[in-house]
């Protein structure tokens, strides 16, 4: 196996590279960076966010990766951790959704806020989160049944999509930002589908072969 490959396998790796946005917050303090302390709660909240949506794109890329480099040794490694990378994903967007509530300073402000469009697709992709986190475990495969599971855990793309709305929508991160985040998602969908339609095409052209009949 490939050496990076043998490292991502273990578990007390994948928790530290899980954790490391953590210790990046303290970077600011260090460097007493005057954005940080100007306003705190704002920074961590914007910081938490982002970082719950590259975890986001990491464990959304897994997919296509595998269909695109079905033999890649590193690939496998982030296959076999999917399902602690997407917890992680909920984990970080639960935190920022703390500190959001947090920084409104009210649960009436709090509301209030859902007025607006790219607030209320972070409230809608966070509640669709905490959906794939409760069910994701073996007993829920087992109790709603695998297709169901499926079908539940496909809302995945929904979520993609809210996310890229409640990126771009933002002033602080703006259209520009948000597409350097999901390009490299946005990219591997693609080549997935291009894949997909091709091997479809090729059964097609040979199912249609078989049907003719032989001189």
């Amino acid at each position: 196996m490939n050496p990076i490959a043998r490292i991502l396998r273990k578990r007390w790796i994948l928790y530290l590279l899980l954790c490391s946005p953590v210790a990046y917050v303290f970077i600011p303090i260090l460097q007493n960076d005057t954005e940080y302390f100007a306003d705190p709660a704002k920074y961590l909240l914007e910081y938490v966010g982002l970082a719950s949506t590259w975890l986001f794109v990491v464990v959304l890329s897994i997919t296509p990766l595998r269909r695109l480099f079905p033999k890649a040794a590193i690939v496998k490694s982030l296959a076999y951790h999917r399902r602690q990378i997407g917890v992680s994903v909920f984990i970080y967007a639960l935190l920022h959704f703390l500190i959001y509530y947090v920084y409104t300073g009210s649960w009436a402000e709090f509301v209030k806020d859902w007025d607006k469009l790219f607030i209320l697709s972070g409230i809608l992709g966070f509640v669709l989160l905490l959906a794939l986190a409760v069910t994701s475990n073996n007993v829920s495969v087992r109790k709603i049944g695998a297709k169901n599971w499926k079908r539940i855990h496909r809302s995945a793309y929904l979520i993609m999509f809210l996310l890229i709305y409640h990126q771009a929508a933002q002033e602080k991160t703006g259209f520009r930002e948000t597409i350097q985040v999901f390009s490299p998602l946005i990219i591997l969908q693609a080549c997935r589908l291009g894949l997909y339609a091709k091997k479809r095409y090729a059964a097609q052209a040979s199912a249609v072969e078989g049907d003719r009949p032989s001189s």
